[in-house]
């Protein structure tokens, strides 16, 4: 396996030369231009899905022309087809970078939006589509800033035309985080690390009390405290379980680990 990544690596190096070849080619094509025309050009290209046509059409203009309306909306333009060539690693520092420089800029928040889209989908980059990442293990700094860039739109544009996706995609997004806090959760009531997995669960039930996954963190915390001795905590649990949860299946039958792939929700 290691042999192999290594090798789609040498091979990534090997297409990143030949795109810097490639990037002197369309250097050579688009000399003369006007900026109106090498913007025209490359959202010919980024509309037919010529994705890396339209790369290095964008880089060159952005590199040729770096001021003005065309620059500026090339960056989002390029953010875009580097997403869509499979590089998204590319693709958010470059909506990070055109954020902090033209915070006024009035398509602000199709670039928040896109930015919130990114790291809704991404599967954490080059190395994790290669090694076959579970979602699963996914870091969840990636869904949190997707959840931000999504709630900053709700918040500073009301109007926005993305803000109704906007929303959608964050109560996913925030079931998600939930989910990831339970997945770790029952790995360490799987490993018997009980103390670790209260903390989990508490976490879970502190940032995302709105989930359908609290009832199931209190359930466990029970199980927790009993096989960690403390008893008071255990019963008092249960009667928080019982409280908030008059008719969980907890209630009749103690929580035990079973495992199910956090990634599941995706398809649900």
């Amino acid at each position: 396996m290691l042999k192999n990544l290594l090798a789609i690596i040498v091979s990534s190096l090997v297409l990143i030369s030949c795109s810097s070849d490639g990037l002197d080619s369309v250097r050579s094509e688009t000399k003369g231009m006007t900026v109106e025309q090498l913007y025209q050009e490359a959202s010919t290209q980024l509309a037919k899905h010529n994705w890396n046509k339209a790369i290095k059409l964008y880089e060159v203009l952005e590199a040729t022309y770096p001021y003005g309306k065309y620059s500026q909306q090339g960056m989002l333009d390029l953010a875009y087809a580097y997403y869509n060539s499979d590089t998204p690693e590319l693709a958010i520092p470059e909506i990070d970078l055109f954020i902090k420089t033209y915070p006024t800029n009035q398509n602000m928040d199709y670039a928040l939006y896109l930015k919130g889209y990114i790291n809704y989908y991404n599967d954490n980059g080059l190395l994790s589509r290669f090694s076959k990442q579970d979602l699963s293990e996914r870091d969840p700094k990636g869904l949190q800033d997707g959840y931000f860039a999504f709630a900053e739109i709700v918040e500073r544009y009301p109007d926005s035309k993305y803000v109704i996706d906007a929303k959608d995609k964050m109560n996913k997004l925030v079931n998600a985080l939930a989910r990831g806090e339970l997945f770790r959760a029952r790995h360490y009531m799987q490993i018997k690390a009980y103390l670790a997995a209260i903390n989990r669960s508490q976490s879970l039930i502190k940032n995302y009390s709105n989930t359908i996954y609290v009832e199931e963190a209190l359930a466990m915390q029970v199980v927790a405290y009993r096989e960690l001795g403390e008893l008071k905590l255990s019963n008092q649990t249960n009667q928080i379980l019982q409280l908030n949860f008059p008719n969980s299946q907890y209630l009749k039958t103690p929580w035990e680990y079973q495992g199910m792939p956090w990634y599941s929700f995706w398809h649900s």
